[in-house]
């Protein structure tokens, strides 16, 4: 019975750490991309979900996976990042 218990802990703790991986990953591909703009002319849009993803596609020069579009989401939703 621990050691079932223990298993799904172990499994549970590893499926974290494998998302936040890919968390920080995205993280570190958004700051590639944004480093291309000239952030003197150019406002990122924090406020508007829809003009960031479409900034950060036409940046990527493809669409966004599911752990960009939600990272997109986190940055929009958290105004605690301004």
């Amino acid at each position: 019975m621990i050691i079932e218990k223990l298993s799904k802990i172990e499994v549970a703790s590893k499926y974290k750490i494998n998302s936040e991986y890919r968390k920080i990953e995205t993280v570190r591909s958004f700051i590639e991309l944004l480093n291309n703009i000239d952030f003197s002319s150019e406002v990122v849009p924090l406020e508007d979900f829809e003009k960031l993803t479409n900034l950060l596609t036409f940046l990527k020069g493809d669409k966004l996976n599911k752990c960009e579009m939600t990272l997109a989401k986190e940055l929009i939703d958290n105004q605690i990042y301004k």
